[in-house]
């Protein structure tokens, strides 16, 4: 008896000492931050993790902890900035390189267009979000760990497989070898979320298309004792007849089987209330609902497994896997994709200083080459060279269709309204060339703009650029306001044609410094009273010009309008020579024409910052604008008026024609405090104080203009606008203050951009 009672507790301590357990992790976005409480409380309580499989979310989770991650450290790495940058596409300020970006257009939505045999093919937006900044996290992420493990799965800390889905041979796909960056990468790519990743010629997507709770895998690849899943997903629910999404949805996704059968195990059910896809924001609370969820199942858990591991021999396998990881350092960068004078252009580039190089020497690179606008993409992967150790690492690169169709433009409550149109044409080699075609339309403003621009990659490069355009600013017609008819705004019509030459460099990622020169003719269409009558014809005044400008520009900022981060910098000289003629109107007090000669110089600094003051919360701007020319007086002053600088901080007040906001030498400055509802939602409040140094006047006899006394007058504007990002463009609702106007409120809700293309003078 005692001999059968000593056989059968060796035999219960060698079933528990060889006890496997296996972890599975379902997809489910960001709901799946679940796993990460629910492997921390099974670390707590002494059980085992010696197997994991995971899709999309849980593959993230799942491949983070099989290189070493703590709980803690992945609820900070979902916490960090990185993290929200890379989730949203949104490449760091520091990375991006300005100097290759066309200036700021209206544009909304853009469709492109390939060439196939001599046919011209639209391409309908295949993904949603950007993943140059997910590519490049990725690999620096997972890189070192796989490294370490010789590119076996099953030499990770804890043996990990990765789910993806096969869309074209419509099956899963199972990750067990090779790079694990690029495995985790296709596991979390959400169709027309993400950018899939091509392997072997087939785009590869989230492993929740075809199983999204891989405990079948766990059981054929491993074959643990027990199987304990973390839940944090539903099969869809029956879409309607006009549910489109959810019907798009069962398209594509696979009926999932969410039950272990109890011999094998059990399922920990995190009960999350409804969480979008994305929402990242609340991880350490996601985590407490799969923490929480886990202790409620705990005493079940720890009657199916005997076994127990110490967490201070968790904590000492983790520093031992640690310690023997690599450094992520690069020796050879190989660039595949591109013919050979494309290959050229790339090549020159890059700045390699030396070899080997930095993880931050290699993103200053990548980001410069994935900010061109000839290139679409560059997905980088890794291989540890045993020889050097060091790393080398292929870049596979993507080219933009050459066409594109631009569309945008503003919807408004107001006088804004205004429609974009544009079409860009690439030329890659090995000095590419940039061609486009813009419009803008609407009431107030109307142009069209030409422009090809070439770049050479050379030791500083720098590109050349020959504009053509064609203004039409109308402040008569489009500020006729129903609600206020005694409100009778001014006659000023403001027409355009000029061509431009550039010749710029960069100065730093986001800085860069041109010269340029302008040639054209300015029409100014004007009465010089306000009670004209239909028989009267307005005045004209032609300027022929030739300006010569330099200009320095830095810019950090994320949006086009509204800037909520960032700064930007510009200084501007320029020397105008021009002819004036005048030809009066019915309304003018002189009958004959009149021809000056003019030559000016102008300078103006503009600066404008913001600064975080409660992180997340509270923001506040600060503006700068200091304006001089030494422009001489014009024939009268409307002429004058229409040709002098103007202060137009906000995008309502660059559609208005307010005469007392226009001076040859002022100092403007501005407080923009802005609060952060979330983080595509603020409320923005402006005030500005300008000073001009002596205001421009008109004579009552001849309408001549003069100069009032210096510093004698002063004006405030402001501006309150609640506004909202939306991924094609911004939605605003703004209420706007003008002194000394009939009207001093305006009330206005936007959609879109109020951008205007080049302007003649260009102060």
């Amino acid at each position: 008896m005692k001999f059968l009672t000593t056989l059968l507790a060796l035999f219960i301590f060698n079933f528990s000492f060889a006890q496997k357990v296996g972890l599975v992790l379902s997809g489910g976005g960001a709901k799946g931050l679940a796993h990460v409480g629910v492997i921390q409380a099974l670390e707590e309580n002494g059980i085992p993790i010696d197997y994991i499989t995971g899709t999309s979310i849980g593959a993230i989770v799942g491949g983070l902890y099989s290189i070493g991650y703590t709980p803690e450290q992945m609820i900070q790495e979902f916490e960090s900035e990185e993290f929200y940058l890379w989730s949203r596409g949104i490449i760091p300020e520091k990375y991006k390189y300005n100097y290759k970006k066309e200036t700021p257009n209206a544009s909304m939505f853009t469709l492109s267009f390939t060439t196939k045999e001599n046919n011209i093919k639209p391409l309908l937006p295949s993904y949603f979000i950007p993943t140059h900044q997910m590519d490049i996290a990725f690999m620096s992420i997972y890189g070192p760990g796989i490294a370490k493990a010789n590119y076996n799965f099953d030499s990770l800390m804890v043996p990990f497989r990765a789910i993806g889905s096969d869309i074209y041979n419509k099956k899963a796909r199972v990750f067990r070898e090779g790079s694990l960056s690029n495995a985790v990468r296709v596991s979390m790519t959400f169709p027309f979320y993400f950018r899939p990743v091509v392997i072997d010629t087939v785009p590869l997507f989230d492993g929740g298309i075809y199983n999204n709770f891989p405990w079948d895998v766990m059981l054929n690849d491993f074959n643990p004792d027990v199987i304990i899943g973390s839940k944090v997903s539903e099969n869809s629910p029956r879409p309607g007849e006009m549910d489109a999404f959810l019907q798009l949805e069962h398209m594509i996704m696979n009926i999932t089987d969410f039950d272990i059968p109890d011999t094998l195990g059990l399922v920990i059910d995190s009960d999350i209330e409804e969480i979008s896809l994305l929402d990242f924001s609340r991880s350490r609370e996601i985590a407490q609902f799969g923490y929480n969820a886990t202790m409620e199942l705990m005493d079940s858990i720890k009657k199916m497994i005997y076994r127990r591991v110490e967490l201070a021999t968790v904590y000492e396998k983790r520093n031992q896997f640690l310690k023997q990881q690599p450094d992520l350092v690069f020796d050879n960068i190989s660039i595949k994709g591109l013919s050979e004078s494309q290959l050229e252009y790339v090549i020159r580039s890059i700045r390699r200083e030396s070899s080997p190089t930095s993880l931050e020497q290699m993103k200053d690179e990548y980001f410069k080459l994935v900010s061109d606008r000839y290139i679409d993409r560059m997905f980088p992967t890794p291989k540890y060279n045993t020889e050097t150790q060091l790393f080398d690492v292929d870049l596979n690169v993507s080219l933009k269709p050459k066409f594109d169709l631009n569309v945008g433009g503003n919807i408004s409550s107001s006088n804004m309204n205004q429609g974009y149109l544009g079409v860009d044409y690439k030329l890659f080699r090995r000095s590419p060339t940039f061609v486009s075609l813009n419009s803008y339309f609407g009431r107030l403003y109307s142009s069209a703009q030409l422009q090809v621009r070439q770049d050479y990659p050379t030791l500083i490069p720098f590109y050349l650029q020959l504009s053509g355009i064609l203004n039409r600013f109308d402040y008569y017609a489009s500020t006729t306001d129903p609600f206020f008819e005694d409100v009778k705004p001014p006659y000023l019509i403001r027409k355009e044609r000029f061509s431009n030459f550039e010749f710029g460099f960069p100065t730093s990622p986001n800085g860069s410094l041109n010269v340029s020169v302008s040639a054209g003719e300015n029409d100014y269409e004007y009465y010089q009273v306000d009670n004209f009558k239909l028989n009267d014809y307005p005045d004209h005044t032609y300027l022929v010009f030739t300006n010569v400008g330099l200009n320095y520009d830095l810019s950090t900022f994320t949006q086009k309008l509204f800037p909520t981060k960032g700064q930007r910098f510009t200084f501007k000289l320029g020397y105008v020579t021009a002819r004036e003629a005048h030809i009066p109107g019915s309304t003018s007090p002189t009958t004959g024409y009149d021809y000056l000669y003019h030559e000016w110089y102008s300078m103006r600094f503009k600066a404008h910052k913001y600064y975080e003051i409660i992180p997340e919360r509270i923001s506040l701007g600060v503006y700068l604008d200091l304006t001089y020319t030494n422009r001489p007086f014009f024939v009268n002053y409307s002429s004058t008026i229409l040709s002098a600088p103007g202060f137009n901080p906000t995008p309502h007040s660059n559609t208005q024609f307010i005469q007392y906001f226009h001076a040859d030498k002022y100092l403007a400055l501005g407080i923009i405090p802005i609060f952060h509802i979330s983080n595509d939602i603020s409320l923005r409040t402006e005030f500005y104080l300008y000073q001009p140094h002596r205001m421009i006047l008109r004579n009552t006899d001849d309408f001549t203009p003069y100069y009032g006394e210096p510093l004698k007058e002063r004006f405030f504007l402001g501006s309150t606008s609640l506004v909202y990002h939306t991924p094609i463009g911004p939605l605003s609702a703004s209420l706007n203050y003008y002194p000394k106007e009939v009207k001093q409120l305006y009330f206005t809700i936007n959609f879109g951009y109020i951008l205007f293309n080049r302007s003649s003078l260009q102060y």
